[in-house]
C-alpha cells in the first residue's frame, strides 16, 4: 500500500494565509495611511501657508542664500532686475521686495525661491530672444509667490520625507518605493501650480506689458526642444510644453489678449 503524506493542520507555527499574501496587504495598508496622512497634512500646510506672515518667508529666505550667493553682477542682471521692476508694479501683494539672480548653469530654467528671490539660470537666457519672452519666464516665477507655491512646495516637501523615514525607516527599499509613490502623487500637484503661474503671468503681462506675446514665442521655442514625450511627464513638476502651449492659447482665445508686440531685441 503506497504512503500519503497527510497535510498538517493549522497550529500556531503554521499560517492558513500566504507570507508574501501577508506581506503585500500590510505594505498597502502602509501606503494608504501614508497618502491619506500626507492629503491632510497638505491641506493644513495650505492653510498655514497662507497666513504665513512675509517677515517668516524673508526669513526662510536667508537659508536658501547658497543658491544665488554666485550670482553674477553685470549688465544683463541689471536688465533682468528692470524687467521684473516693471512686472512686480503690478504685483497684487503692494510693497513686497522682488529680486532676480542671474546663476551660471547650464539648465534651461528659473525658479521661486523664498523672500522673494528668483533664480535665473544663464542657460535659459541662451534660448530667448527678446525681452518679452524673459519677462514671461519672470512673470511666471511672480505667480508662484502670488499662490505662494514655493511655501506650499517646500511644506509638502518636508511633510513627504517626515512620513516616509517616520512608517518606514530612513534607509531601506520599502522607503524608497514608498517616497516614489508619494513623489507621483507630488508632482501632479505641481503641474497644477505650474498651469496657475503660466495664467497668472498672462494676466500680469498683459497688464503691464500690453501684451503677451513673449509667453507665445517663449513657449513656441521650447515645445519642438523637448524630447520627452507625455508619459515621460507624468512625474514632471512641469506638464509638457504642448499642453502648456494649448492652456496658454486657450486663456488668450477667452481673455482677448494682444499678442503683437514682440520688438524688443535681448
Amino acid at each position: 500500500m503506497k504512503y500519503s503524506p497527510r497535510k498538517l493542520k493549522t497550529n500556531v507555527n503554521i499560517s492558513p494565509t500566504s507570507p508574501a499574501k501577508d506581506f503585500f496587504l500590510l505594505l498597502s495598508g502602509i501606503f494608504c495611511v501614508i497618502i491619506i496622512v500626507y492629503f491632510i497634512l497638505g491641506l493644513l500646510v495650505n492653510v498655514a501657508v497662507a497666513r504665513l506672515p512675509v517677515q517668516v518667508e524673508e526669513g526662510l529666505g536667508r537659508v536658501f542664500k547658497q543658491f544665488y550667493e554666485n550670482a553674477k553682477n553685470d549688465e544683463e542682471s541689471k536688465k533682468l532686475q528692470g524687467l521684473l521692476d516693471k512686472l512686480v508694479a503690478g504685483f497684487p501683494e503692494k510693497g513686497r521686495a522682488f529680486r532676480v539672480y542671474l546663476v551660471e548653469n547650464e539648465m534651461v530654467n528659473a525658479v521661486a525661491l523664498p523672500g522673494g528671490n528668483i533664480v535665473v539660470f544663464t542657460g535659459l537666457m541662451k534660448e530667448v530672444e527678446a525681452e518679452e519672452e524673459i519677462s514671461f519666464v519672470l512673470a511666471h516665477e511672480l505667480g508662484h509667490f502670488a499662490n505662494r507655491d514655493h511655501l506650499k512646495g517646500l511644506g509638502r516637501g518636508l511633510i513627504l520625507w517626515t512620513l516616509s523615514a517616520g512608517f518606514l525607516g530612513y534607509d531601506n527599499i520599502v522607503t524608497a518605493l514608498a517616497g516614489q509613490s508619494l513623489m507621483g502623487v507630488q508632482m501632479k500637484f505641481s503641474q497644477a501650480q505650474e498651469t496657475k503661474a503660466d495664467l497668472f503671468a498672462l494676466e500680469l503681462m498683459s497688464k503691464q506689458l500690453g501684451t503677451v506675446a513673449g509667453a507665445v514665442a517663449f513657449m513656441g521655442k521650447i515645445s519642438p526642444k523637448e524630447g520627452k514625450g507625455m508619459l515621460g511627464y507624468y512625474f514632471s513638476t512641469h506638464p509638457h510644453p504642448k499642453k502648456r502651449m494649448k492652456v496658454i492659447q486657450d486663456e488668450i482665445r477667452s481673455k482677448g489678449y494682444n499678442t503683437e508686440g514682440l520688438v524688443n531685441g535681448y
